[in-house]
């Protein structure tokens, strides 16, 4: 992978816990545990319908706020972290902690994560390639994207807040670099939006992220989807400041107000790259 790529998909890894990445990035929020219910794996049968009713289910969903906690385990600690996200179409996704004081924002192909600690805002850019769908975890309604690049096993479980599951997992014959082992989504059954998402990073890590409070709206609000860095923070983009924010602060990311961003799906290209 070139350096950028390499870059983004350690984001995913600190999004979900894990130490920070070669460039400094810190570990960022993660959400409660819960005890596994017992899941019985569907069959081929189901697949194309439920995919087929997840996207129904989603059409009238443009943009979304919850409450989220996170929760990462590690071999010698445990580390709690709550927070809000915010998620807009077309492919916006916020997530944002006061403890510690941080955002991540992953934008289209473009992302930005700031730590109020260190004052330091970074900004890096996601491969064009449907991989790079992990980073929403099944708040968009882009399914086919995320069945071109990993494997995909539905499930069943006995939670009453939903019975639907997707396990997420590498492809075996990628030659690419594996940045998790498996990635589980828990389903509502109202609307397929997660209430849980477990992901095990590696054999020594994992984390559950646990989803609440959602409330949803027909159409897009990009403007909730932003964070504000104020007057003084240092903007680092391929391992150097680029610029130091000015008098006032502003929002991240800068756009026109009201203007509304047509949805594009990502190219299906194959795990090779090719169209």
């Amino acid at each position: 992978m070139n350096k950028a790529t390499n870059m983004a998909m350690s984001i995913f890894n600190k999004f979900h816990g894990c130490v920070s990445s070669a460039r400094g990035f810190m570990v960022i929020p993660a959400v409660a545990m819960f005890l596994f219910c017992a899941a019985q794996v569907r069959g081929e049968g189901d697949f194309d319908s439920f995919f087929k009713a997840f996207k129904e289910k989603r059409d009238g969903v443009g943009s979304l706020q919850a409450a989220f906690v996170q929760k990462t385990i590690l071999p010698q600690e445990i580390i709690t972290t709550e927070g809000i996200l915010y998620y807009s179409k077309p492919r916006r996704i916020l997530f944002s902690t006061k403890d510690p004081d941080r955002a991540t924002l992953v934008d289209g192909r473009r992302g930005y994560e700031y730590d109020a600690e260190i004052k330091q805002m970074t900004i890096f850019d996601i491969e064009d390639h449907p991989r790079a769908n992990i980073f929403f975890l099944g708040f968009d309604d882009d399914t086919e994207a995320l069945k071109t690049a990993y494997e995909l096993t539905l499930f069943e479980t006995d939670d009453p807040r939903g019975k639907h599951g997707i396990k997420i997992t590498p492809r075996p014959d990628s030659e690419e670099e594996a940045y998790f082992l498996e990635a589980n989504l828990y389903l509502r059954d109202e609307d397929y939006l997660p209430y849980r998402i477990h992901i095990v990073n590696d054999k020594e890590s994992q984390l559950y992220i646990d989803v609440s409070d959602i409330a949803k709206k027909p159409g897009q609000d990009l403007e909730s989807a932003r964070f504000f860095i104020p007057e003084g923070v240092k903007v680092v983009e391929n391992d150097r400041v680029i610029e130091t924010i000015g008098s006032g602060g502003r929002h991240v990311p800068l756009e026109p107000q009201g203007e509304l961003i047509e949805e594009k799906e990502l190219p299906a290209v194959d795990l090779g790259g090719e169209k």
